[in-house]
């Protein structure tokens, strides 16, 4: 791979091109879907990117306007999602635990009295209700100075922005090639994520990307799991690990399997995934020192690669 090649132009030249491919993607979240968290859309199309066919279970929290009619709104979200509400804040904050589609996002997100749309994965019906609490920015999660950098870049798409937010008026067909453009742009990241950081578990980059999205200057803590081959030196992968991260690693599967509470930058994910004994790395967001230690396994890292 051309970042592997030693050249420090070529390696960082690598990191910006994903790093601008995931803000144009971000500037397709903010123009199509304004009103819902991109980090939730990311999460959403993670999923759908490894099984097409899924509508996985998230629980969805809408926020809207005061005054809105409690009832109408919850007549609207069974009829879109087939699930009734949870409501709190005196009509204004929906919450379901459902299935979701990016259709499902688009249509909840339409009605004019609806500010807001984040949420979380879930899995499955047993989620813990209501989580997060609304930003106060009518634009969308994290959108107004994201847009505001993307007008003055390309004011041309200004009219753009306007037509689709309006998404109540717009014709299923433009609904459908809004919808099209997103998951074709989010492949396409996919595509680089393959291409440059191969041995890294996209949904790990994504997550990342997005944190520091809204905090460029940020690194912030991962419980990160390194996979080796077979055989793999143990003391010099647990000095490797210590000189790239600051942190000793627990060590699992007779040293194939390398455990780090750490902060996390893609400069620092692609140096640990540099040695050709390095099979992958996944990991989870933890946010402080307090993480709870390994969670994947060899086979569940590994597994979308056989």
């Amino acid at each position: 791979m051309l970042i592997y090649s030693g050249s420090r132009i070529i390696y960082m030249s690598a990191l910006n091109e994903i790093r601008k491919f995931f803000q144009g993607l971000q500037t397709l979240y903010q123009t199509y879907l304004p009103k819902v968290d991109p980090i939730l859309v990311n999460d959403l199309l993670s999923r759908q990117q490894k099984d097409p066919d899924s509508a996985p279970f998230y629980m969805v929290e809408m926020f809207t306007e005061d005054g809105t009619d409690e009832e109408a709104k919850r007549e609207f979200i069974i009829r879109k999602t087939g699930m009734a509400p949870a409501i709190y804040d005196n009509g204004t904050h929906y919450v379901t635990n459902q299935r979701l589609t990016l259709e499902i996002l688009n249509e909840l997100a339409e009605p004019e009295d609806v500010l807001e749309i984040t949420g979380d994965f879930t899995g499955n019906l047993g989620g813990v209700g209501a989580s997060h609490d609304y930003t106060g920015n009518p634009s969308g999660v994290g959108a107004l100075h994201s847009r505001s950098s993307f007008e003055r870049s390309y004011p041309s798409k200004k009219n753009v922005n306007i037509n689709v937010e309006n998404s109540a008026k717009a014709s299923p067909q433009a609904n459908v090639d809004k919808l099209r453009e997103l998951r074709l742009a989010f492949k396409g990241l996919q595509t680089l994520y393959d291409t440059y950081l191969p041995k890294i578990d996209p949904d790990l980059v994504n997550d990342l990307l997005s944190r520091q999205q809204k905090d460029p200057d940020s690194a912030p803590f991962y419980m990160v799991e390194m996979f080796t081959e077979d055989g793999t030196d143990e003391e010099a992968k647990r000095e490797f690990i210590i000189r790239k991260t600051g942190m000793a690693p627990a060590i699992y599967d007779n040293g194939t399997h390398y455990v780090t509470n750490q902060r996390l930058t893609l400069e620092i994910l692609n140096e640990l995934a540099e040695p050709e004994d390095v099979i992958k790395i996944t990991g989870d967001f933890t946010g402080n020192l307090g993480g709870v230690g390994a969670s994947h396994s060899r086979r569940e890292a590994t597994e979308t690669d056989e």
